[in-house]
């Protein structure tokens, strides 16, 4: 924005222009802030998108195929029951 007053018609309607269009920015960016609904629905996507990324990278990183960690995971719940059975049976 200029200090001094345009003089000259074409100045004037280019700095009505400029000010119109700082002032419907300025409103969009007040509409958007008080818009509390679409501001959760953005956090809500965000952080949906962030635990995805996160499983995704875990489930990369494990070992195996799906299948085959299943496989492994009842394996152990076997051999730790089998083992608590063992014990208990050898104490009496």
């Amino acid at each position: 924005m200029s200090d001094s007053v345009p003089t000259d018609r074409d100045e004037l309607e280019k700095d009505i222009a400029a000010t119109r269009e700082r002032l419907a920015s300025t409103a969009d960016a007040l509409a958007a802030k008080a818009d509390v609904k679409a501001q959760a629905q953005a956090k809500a996507e965000d952080l949906k998108q962030t635990a995805q990324q996160k499983v995704h990278d875990v489930s990369d990183s494990a070992p195996g195929t799906p299948k085959q960690q299943t496989g492994v995971l009842v394996g152990a719940i076997v051999v730790a029951t089998a083992l608590a059975i063992w014990l208990v049976v050898r104490k009496r």
